[in-house]
């Protein structure tokens, strides 16, 4: 039994290491020409599977079954009106865009009224970087972000690096 058990720690280790690294750079060409329409006016970020969503003003925290993919819970984080739940047809359009996030792969993702789209990408060298599209009515000084650069066509980018 313990010869089967070092047999298969070996192996799976030979295939970690031989896994191909994506590039930063080859990971952006997956990103740059996403329609990211379906997004628009809604922020998503993904905290070790469970979601918290900004849709229509307000923030839900929302799991989803590992198996389905449906959404299993669905916690109101603030709303500007009480009252007020979410429809059904709301909650089925969040969750398909849950499953276009996933596709995506990346921790969080924002997409204002105004079409600029905000991506932020954890990497390999213990980096986040933050890539932001913007809409051709916006510069970075309207939107306050001076501090990205250009990394390709209009896409912006920032770097944000965690100490060792």
């Amino acid at each position: 039994m313990r010869n089967i058990l070092i047999i298969l720690l070996s192996y799976v280790s030979f295939l970690y290491g031989c896994a191909h690294n994506e590039s930063l750079q080859e990971k952006f060409n997956t990103l740059k020409d996403i329609d990211y329409s379906e997004f628009n006016g809604m922020s998503v970020i993904n905290r070790k599977g469970i979601y918290f969503v900004v849709y229509h003003g307000s923030t839900y925290k929302m799991k989803r079954n590992f198996l389905t993919k449906k959404i299993s819970l669905i916690e109101i984080v603030f709303n500007k009106d009480r009252e007020m739940s979410l429809m059904k047809k709301d909650s089925d359009y969040i969750e398909h865009a849950l499953k276009s996030f996933d596709r995506i792969k990346v921790l969080a993702l924002s997409v204002d009224e105004k079409g600029n789209v905000s991506l932020s990408l954890p990497w390999h060298s213990g980096c986040t970087y933050y890539f932001l599209r913007l809409s051709p009515s916006n510069t970075l000084e309207d939107i306050k972000k001076q501090y990205y650069k250009v990394y390709k066509d209009n896409w912006y980018m920032y770097k944000e690096c965690s100490e060792r």
